[in-house]
């Protein structure tokens, strides 16, 4: 009896964009789409994290990218897309990762807050970023997609914020939520091009959004295996689609602390 190999999944000649590229799942993204072919455009804020990312991206042989632009800008996430082009000549794949756990300390939000409690300058800190942002990279690039009638948006999302309330975290539930609503919506009006949006829900990921949080009391995945996830959802055959993927670690949680009531997020950052 003989036996197949598996082919290695090959994303040869892609021009790939990723959002929040020099974060836990960000740069793993960047690192394992550079592994598999792509031609990696990193973009984040950070212009030194980014120098960094993208030198060694090089050292290991792949064509790569650096941006330092915001995701909540409308000009920068142009510019995102202009520059691509006018560097590699196409745009294949987007994968936005670029997420803000908690508010920003100068916002009054940081430590977890009710909704009567929470103030309107740290709701938008995290919506601006987490749904605002998500919005405008994907805007930025569909034009393009649309004319090569081909492309592939990955929205990278969360499994506990996006498919259930949880308590002291509305921004960031709304954001996710929003998330997904956007993405199946976008996904209507481009499948007709041959673009394929998908939203991406990973549990608890080993990030520093979950250290020193509740949620990092729980087994978290590592960022690489998250990645190597993204890989596959890209490399599908061109008419499969992956609906809503959820991604959870198989090893059991550990047991909730005493007098933690199910479900209760007591959370600096979202559980990403």
């Amino acid at each position: 009896m003989s036996i197949t190999s598996v082919r290695e999944p090959s994303l040869a000649d892609h021009v790939a964009i990723v959002t929040g590229g020099t974060g836990g799942i960000g740069a793993a993204a960047c690192r394992a789409l550079a592994r598999h072919g792509a031609r990696v455009v990193a973009v984040a804020r950070t212009a030194a994290a980014l120098e960094s990312l993208v030198s060694e991206l090089r050292a290991n042989g792949s064509d790569a990218l650096g941006l330092a632009l915001d995701v909540r800008s409308d000009d920068d996430m142009q510019t995102m897309a202009r520059r691509t082009v006018e560097t590699f000549g196409r745009i294949d794949i987007l994968i936005t990762c670029a997420g803000l756990g908690r508010p920003s300390a100068d916002t009054g939000g940081r430590l977890p807050l009710p909704v009567f409690q929470l103030p309107v300058a740290a709701w938008d800190d995290v919506v601006d970023t987490n749904l605002k942002g998500v919005f405008l990279s994907n805007r930025a690039v569909v034009a393009t997609m649309m004319r090569q009638r081909a492309g592939h948006i990955i929205n990278v999302s969360s499994a506990r914020a996006a498919v259930g309330g949880l308590p002291y975290a509305s921004a960031y539930c709304a954001s996710k939520f929003g998330v997904s609503g956007l993405t199946e919506a976008l996904f209507e009006e481009l499948q007709s091009f041959g673009v394929k949006v998908q939203v991406f829900l990973p549990d608890a990921v080993d990030t520093a959004l979950i250290r020193g949080t509740a949620v990092d009391r729980v087994d978290a995945m590592s960022p690489d295996a998250v990645a190597d996830f993204i890989v596959t959802m890209l490399t599908l055959p061109g008419d499969m689609l992956l609906v809503r993927p959820v991604l959870i670690p198989v090893r059991a949680r550990r047991k909730r602390p005493a007098g933690e009531p199910s479900g209760a997020v007591s959370t600096e950052s979202g559980p990403r």
